[in-house]
């Protein structure tokens, strides 16, 4: 069965909101699933033996707590608002302001990185200026992310297998029994030193695959004032998570 999409209008404290529900079956799937996925998009999942009205009925049923986790998050913001008003690329401990042009000419888009900018040269090929953005921002990540974790990997004297950058949901970053480190691309829109710390945080888990004490007191000799860093991350990465949906 393919998607469906499904507007629906959610009460939030006495005004409504529209919300844009997409409606999925998972052969894999135990139960009927709700996520949310931005404060304009939630995923309603359907197992093989739930009917679409079963999904519109348990839809119905969670309309509270739904509203109630919609309220608590951040509104989509498009990436092109985002760098136009304050929006910063972090690939060293001084951040850049992102800029961007749009051409006619040309065959593929390219970036450029300066002191104190990063500039995006844009070909028209019919993409939405988000499209383009998000693409040039990966490929900029993929470089500079895994560069840093292979150094921060020599500085503290640790081997990583292999390296992947993607765009997770909801990780900015995890480590695998065979020492595969992945990260989220976004990342470089996180102030630098928080990025360094979800880095040192999944080398980290190279020695300890766990959430112990023993792995906590290696990622503070590795890593300073890990505790706090987690904190900042868990408020500033809320909207930063969003971005790019």
């Amino acid at each position: 069965m393919g998607a469906e999409l499904k507007e629906i209008l959610i009460d939030l404290n006495g005004s409504h909101s529209e919300v844009l529900c997409q409606i999925k079956r998972s052969s894999r799937a135990r139960r009927i699933a709700l996520r949310v996925q931005s404060k304009e998009k939630v995923t309603l999942t359907l197992p093989r033996w739930a009917s679409i009205q079963q999904g519109h009925d348990f839809l119905h049923q969670q309309k509270e707590w739904l509203a109630k986790r919609i309220e608590k998050l951040p509104s989509m913001v498009s990436l092109a608002q985002y760098f136009s008003e304050r929006g910063m690329v972090w690939l060293t401990p001084g951040s850049r302001k992102l800029s961007w042009d749009i051409s006619e000419k040309g065959t593929k888009s390219t970036y450029e990185i300066s002191f104190d900018d990063v500039k995006f040269n844009i070909i028209n090929r019919g993409k939405t200026i988000d499209e383009e953005i998000i693409l040039l921002l990966f490929q900029l990540a993929k470089e500079n992310l895994t560069e840093r974790l292979y150094a921060n990997c020599e500085r503290v004297g640790l081997d990583v297998r292999k390296v992947r950058v993607g765009d997770q949901k909801s990780r900015w970053g995890s480590c695998s029994s065979k020492g595969t480190i992945s990260l989220n691309w976004r990342l470089i829109l996180l102030p630098y030193p928080i990025g360094e710390y979800v880095i040192f945080h999944e080398l980290a888990h190279l020695r300890h695959l766990d959430h112990s004490i023993r792995f906590w007191n290696y990622l503070e000799s590795i890593c300073s004032d890990s505790k706090s860093k987690d904190k900042e991350l868990r408020i500033l990465g809320k909207q930063i998570m969003q971005m790019g949906r």
